[in-house]
């Protein structure tokens, strides 16, 4: 076979996806959209045409390990209830430019409900079933939610206090006395951010650090606290949330944010 490009690589793919009893419901330029289990996949070839390129003669072992995933994919899990959706309703921070992409079609996904938050955030939210995540969208609303569709602050705060439930002192640590007291809360659920949110959690917080607190959002899984009495300090802790927020997964915010009157706002180091 003569080396392919892009086009008829992704052609290559189609045909061989059908051949193998698969219905391809659209192509677009190294996506094939499959139906699997009467769902909807997304699979981006784009890793496989950078393999072939360098080896063309694996072409047909690509082929296999492409249509090898499609059979392995699980069958969707049964449809939870309302009560169940309503249940695992939760809040997710994302940066502001996430959803700014999705509003120029740079994402192919329902632009997700969403608030503005401090420190070029947005509130989202989404609902955490033990298999799978879904960003609470109008579009989905009728599929889980049935025929409820609440106004944007019920849904913030039914989330927030699901939210509630899951948290205790087991997911957050305090190290350090006096200025040099630090909180931390670390999951690896996606939401311990999102614990920013909850302000009598953070007054809690504020209780035990001396000053003003200052927090540290740079990834979804990382939530830090600390006092601003020691500038040195915060410099320190200001450099390593800009760099983390840059390298970590799921980054968010490079920028320290305060905690104060009640609420969350940027935070300007001073010079």
């Amino acid at each position: 076979m003569p080396n392919l490009d892009q086009e008829s690589f992704i052609a290559h793919f189609e045909a061989a996806t059908r051949q193998a009893g698969f219905e391809v419901e659209s192509r677009r330029g190294l996506e094939l959209r499959v139906i699997v289990h009467e769902q909807s996949m997304r699979c981006n070839l784009e890793q496989m045409y950078q393999i072939y390129q360098g080896a063309p003669d694996r072409i047909d072992d690509l082929v296999q390990a492409h249509l090898s995933a499609l059979k392995q994919v699980p069958p969707a899990p049964p449809k939870p209830t309302e009560k169940e959706a309503a249940e695992s309703l939760l809040p997710i921070l994302q940066p502001k430019q996430w959803i700014t992409e999705m509003e120029r079609g740079d994402m192919d996904i329902p632009i997700p409900i969403h608030q503005p938050f401090a420190g070029g955030l947005v509130i989202t939210y989404v609902l955490d079933f033990p298999e799978y995540r879904v960003f609470l969208s109008p579009a989905v609303m009728p599929q889980f939610m049935g025929q409820f569709d609440p106004p944007l602050d019920a849904i913030h705060q039914y989330a927030l206090e699901n939210l509630r439930k899951r948290t205790t002192s087991q997911h957050y640590e305090t190290h350090g006395l006096g200025k040099d007291t630090l909180v931390v809360c670390e999951t690896k659920d996606g939401f311990a951010a999102a614990r920013i949110l909850l302000p009598e959690l953070m007054e809690t917080w504020a209780g035990r650090i001396p000053g003003r607190m200052l927090i540290g959002v740079p990834n979804r899984d990382f939530l830090i606290a600390f006092s601003d009495r020691d500038p040195e300090h915060v410099a320190a802790m200001s450099q390593q949330v800009h760099r983390d927020a840059k390298v970590r997964q799921h980054a968010l915010c490079g920028e320290l944010l305060l905690w104060e009157n009640g609420r969350v706002r940027e935070y300007q180091i001073r010079h």
